[in-house]
């Protein structure tokens, strides 16, 4: 376990070296050759919004090759609320995301569902080096099951997810490195993690099965452990209309050291024209204390991954 904290500060610190070394030459380059648009800083308060509508679809008659008619629908949002002057800013950010899949006879099935939150206030000590209070929030929008299993009650999938269920809530105190607008790292030894549980079917079925639900012990409905957090921000334009944008989040609970928590998110987003966009997600997340039913069959503590590519129309508004 020892072994796996110290992998989690070395990732975070190669990539800060890899991405510095790397955006540093571009920044310089950027500055020159943008020196007049600088103007644009001067507002204190600055917003965004990007809207994105993806849809696929396949559909095959007496096609020889084999195969099944598929939909796929997808929706994201994102917002951002930004303010800074000289001494303090205060950054905020919103994702929705929302897709359905159909394949064959199947009904619509839930792909993905998100809605995430975060907000980092900042108290600049020197040019690189800030104070920072940082909290985030997770959950989704509705009911997501497990297409491999029929609760026998109901005769219906087994419902494994639902809103606030579960839902996550991130504090943290602590000081931030920034050696390039780009790229924000975080290290708080002063942080809190709370995990909610809503709905009643959920913890039910964590009583019944005697394993409680996501890490809460049966019948509870939230937890919240005292630790420590390395976040990892970056959003770096890799080459021209080719943008790379990752949060790395590690909680290390102080009852249980050895065990962190780990979230790892990356969206790569290539821009084809000013309404067209093409998106691959990949999401990357561990925790210790919730067992899930593996690919395998058994259930256990286990990486969770989930790769989606996206083609989708996008629409963008913004104050500068």
């Amino acid at each position: 376990m020892f072994i796996r904290s110290l992998l989690c500060i070395s990732v975070a610190l190669a990539t800060v070296q890899f991405a510095t070394s790397q955006i540093d030459v571009k920044t310089t380059v950027d500055a020159l050759a943008k020196a007049p648009a600088v103007k644009v800083d001067s507002i204190p308060w600055k917003w965004k919004t990007d809207w994105g509508l993806g849809f696929s679809t396949i559909q095959l008659n007496n096609w020889t090759g084999g195969g099944q008619d598929a939909v796929t629908i997808r929706l994201l949002f994102l917002g951002s609320l930004d303010y800074a002057n000289p001494e303090f800013s205060w950054d905020n950010d919103l994702e929705l995301g929302y897709s359905l899949l159909k394949q064959g006879a199947q009904t619509f099935r839930k792909a993905d569902d998100r809605i995430y939150f975060s907000t980092r206030a900042s108290l600049k000590q020197t040019d690189n080096f800030r104070y920072t209070a940082f909290a985030e929030f997770r959950t989704q929008f509705y009911v997501g099951s497990n297409y491999d299993v029929i609760d026998t009650t109901t005769n219906d999938y087994v419902k494994i997810s639902n809103f606030m269920a579960p839902a996550y809530l991130t504090g943290a105190l602590g000081a931030e490195y920034v050696p390039v607008p780009e790229l924000q790292l975080l290290a708080a030894p002063i942080s809190t993690r709370s995990t909610f549980v809503g709905d009643d079917g959920i913890i039910n079925a964590g009583i019944a099965s005697g394993l409680g639900a996501y890490g809460l012990a049966p019948g509870v409905r939230s937890r919240t452990d005292l630790g420590a957090v390395i976040n990892l921000a970056l959003d770096w334009e890799v080459f021209e209309n080719i943008r790379w944008k990752t949060r790395f989040n590690g909680f290390m609970p102080y009852q249980t050291p050895d065990l962190w928590v780990l979230t790892f998110e990356n969206a790569f987003l290539l821009k084809v024209n000013s309404w067209l966009n093409v998106t691959w997600l990949t999401d990357v997340f561990y925790n210790d204390q919730v067992p899930v039913v593996r690919d395998n069959g058994t259930v256990g503590p286990a990486t969770q991954l989930r790769n989606q590519l996206v083609i989708a129309i996008n629409y963008s508004i913004a104050n500068f």
